[in-house]
């Protein structure tokens, strides 16, 4: 499945982001963040929508990087060029976990103009990213099956450290379960 990040300034463009996602959604993207455009709430200038699960500052832009970085592509909404300070971080990040890019305007800013790439609709996004490879998803986009996939691998390992497993050696299969329960539960950034 494709999936798709959309960033943009929410204070100035949340009516063309919010008309974005249902568009990304309606060609069968999965649009990781965010996945409920209706905003519910503010701390100062940042504006929480209905997708985030915490109201914490930190916590949602945290969670966002790790959904741009869990995704296909990034959808960019900028119709008048404008990029926020916020967005901008984005498209750098984005950039640095080398995740396409796409706008149908392209940023005043030039060196952001470096990174996006301007195509005529979503649709077009959509054929150029459903070639590319699906990433694998962080802990934050969905923390809450996560949780359980931990747990079950967490109780696996117990059942091995006791002698339940199959028989024979069970460090492979320990290993191997760390391994799967390191990947399940990696953050995308650090935290401080």
């Amino acid at each position: 499945m494709i999936t798709a990040a959309v960033s943009g300034s929410f204070h100035r463009h949340m009516e063309a982001i919010t008309r974005a996602v249902y568009e990304l959604a309606s060609q069968g993207v999965r649009v990781l963040s965010p996945a409920d455009p209706r905003v519910v709430a503010a701390q100062g200038e940042f504006l929480f929508v209905a997708s985030d699960p915490v109201r914490s500052v930190r916590l949602v832009q945290d969670r966002h990087l790790d959904c741009i970085r869990a995704s296909s592509f990034v959808w960019l909404v900028c119709p008048d060029g404008y990029v926020g300070q916020s967005a901008s971080m984005e498209i750098g990040f984005a950039a640095g976990a080398h995740v396409p890019i796409f706008a149908s305007s392209m940023p005043l800013d030039l060196t952001l103009r470096e990174y996006v790439k301007v195509v005529k609709s979503v649709e077009d996004a959509v054929c150029i990213a459903g070639a590319r490879d699906r990433r694998p998803e962080g802990f934050l986009v969905d923390a809450n099956a996560n949780i359980e996939g931990a747990q079950a691998i967490l109780q696996n390992m117990t059942g091995l450290l006791r002698g339940q497993g199959a028989g024979g050696d069970p460090v492979p299969e320990l290993y191997k379960n760390a391994a799967k329960l390191k990947k399940l539960i990696a953050l995308p950034t650090s935290v401080h």
